[in-house]
């Protein structure tokens, strides 16, 4: 087996997995609760916060834990706008579905928005940032590293921009966790929204870092945890897993980081070697981008054909957004950088780790040169 859809999911950490192991056996408590085990339900959570406050840069109160990536998209935008019913909200044309489709929604209900263009490798176009803009904006909402083409964006040019004009900033960083850190004071934005399924941690549980949580109307409603901004049971097990993962991701992104650029460059060396009609989408490598995100497109090809038959040979790839794999329309985002039409039904998304090695590389290549001269 072949993986190279980490952008999608990435496997679980064994690490991880006996962390919370252990708290689902032995911290079984409501949080909520009065006697011993409820405490002691509690006090495991509020540890799990300090240590991921202290590596966040915040205060334990300015987490909130969320079931997913998505939730914390939805939970920025739409727990700004019903706090600020009459502001605008701005966001770009490459976002991911749980920003887009909130945007989307939050129109229908009235929401004044937005919509930023970008160039042809992903990257924000700032003077229609600047003309968006308005003293009535409360977000601005943009994905830091795509998920899809892993164009990352000029923040230092971005935050001085939305700040003048007094709106605050949401980050979307998801992909990010693997690759940086988040120390949220030197970000200079407003929230960040996280998911531990990216970076080997658990699926279910993801967070959204607010610097003021004040700011927004709760979405779920009911008892008084998360601070008020997010009611139900906590997960404790997941949230175990939360910290247990981004601290390994920590502990392992200097490697982690050199062994998926040197695999990403061999990939495109090789492409180019056996000389294949192919396009990166988005910036080249190491300008501004992940490179663990290779978003590929084969001229007069059909990206669909080519996963199948790679799917047959055990090499998984992508065919863009995994939260949108009923779609089989072309991706928005390679229609919002205009890749040009022999390439864009061609285009699959290879995202690497460390977990893979040069062995798979080379029997992918050696599988889709196979493909590709068969069709």
């Amino acid at each position: 087996m072949a993986y190279f859809d980490h952008a999608a999911t990435t496997r679980l950490s064994e690490q991880v997995r006996k962390a919370m192991d252990r708290h689902l056996r032995e911290i079984y408590g409501n949080p909520s609760s009065l006697h011993t085990p409820g405490i002691e339900a509690r006090k495991t959570i509020n540890s799990v916060k300090n240590r991921l406050a202290e590596h966040f840069g915040v205060t334990r109160q300015n987490i909130i834990f969320t079931s997913s990536g998505t939730e914390a998209n939805n939970l920025a935008l739409k727990g700004m706008y019903f706090r600020h019913p009459d502001a605008q909200i701005v966001t770009t044309t490459i976002e991911h579905h749980a920003t887009e489709n909130s945007v989307r929604f939050l129109e229908r209900i009235g929401c004044k928005t937005a919509w930023i263009r970008v160039d042809r490798d992903g990257f924000i176009d700032l003077d229609a940032l600047k003309q968006a803009l308005k003293r009535d904006t409360s977000l601005v909402s943009i994905i830091y590293a795509n998920n899809e083409i892993g164009t990352v964006q000029p923040l230092k040019k971005i935050i001085p921009l939305v700040h003048e004009h007094g709106a605050r900033l949401h980050l979307d960083m998801v992909q990010v966790p693997l690759h940086q850190a988040i120390d949220f004071p030197a970000l200079g934005v407003d929230f960040v929204t996280l998911s531990a399924h990216k970076f080997h941690g658990p699926r279910g549980i993801g967070c959204l870092i607010a610097r003021d949580p004040a700011l927004l109307e709760p979405l779920i409603h009911g008892g008084q945890q998360e601070f008020h901004r997010r009611a139900g049971t906590e997960n404790v097990a997941t949230m175990i897993g939360f910290l247990t993962a981004y601290e390994a991701a920590r502990a392992q992104a200097k490697t982690h980081n050199a062994h998926v650029d040197q695999l990403s460059h061999y990939l495109i060396e090789q492409l180019n070697l056996k000389a294949f009609d192919y396009r990166l989408n988005g910036p080249d490598l190491d300008h501004s981008r992940l490179n663990a995100i290779l978003n590929i497109g084969f001229k007069d090809h059909d990206a669909q054909h080519l996963a199948f038959q790679l799917n047959r040979h055990g090499i998984y790839v992508s065919l863009g957004s995994a939260c949108d794999s009923d779609n089989i329309e072309v991706s928005h985002v390679l229609k919002a950088i205009d890749v040009p039409k022999a390439y864009i039904r061609g285009s699959m998304r290879i995202s690497l780790s460390d977990e893979n090695t040069y062995e798979e590389i080379d029997h992918l290549l050696k599988t889709l040169e196979t493909i590709l001269h068969e069709t």
